[in-house]
């Protein structure tokens, strides 16, 4: 006999409740071989949008002071409540619009995590 997950209406409450105060609109653009892809037109969603001042490293990749060149990696996450989106499949390529913030960034799908039981999870990076 399976067993019930009892935590799932708990669970849902706290995604909702998460989103409804940190959730900002995105538009969502699919490419195919780096031109807009017609099958799949541009969504706009409330998701999640994190960007990181990313990680300052020297050009040589390690943390030595030696160095006056400095970088900055700019990194980002998106996450999307997956039992809300009916968007196509997102795929590494496609961008992301930050359609609320200051100079509306884009971003690019570097990764894609789908496999979660409650978001849709990107890593992206600045364009």
């Amino acid at each position: 006999m399976p067993v019930v997950a009892r935590h799932h209406s708990i669970r849902d409450r706290v995604l909702a409740s998460v989103d409804s105060v940190f959730a900002e609109p995105v538009r969502l653009s699919f490419l195919k071989s780096g031109a807009v892809d017609p099958a799949r037109p541009a969504v706009e969603v409330e998701a999640l949008l994190r960007v990181g001042g990313g990680n300052e490293t020297n050009v040589a990749g390690g943390w030595a002071q030696g160095w006056r060149t400095q970088l900055a990696a700019g990194k980002a996450e998106l996450s999307i409540d997956a039992a809300l989106y009916a968007g196509p499949a997102i795929k590494v390529g496609d961008r992301v619009r930050a359609i609320s913030r200051r100079g509306q960034p884009w971003f690019e799908v570097l990764r894609v995590d789908d496999r979660g039981e409650t978001r849709l999870v990107m890593e992206l990076g600045e364009i």
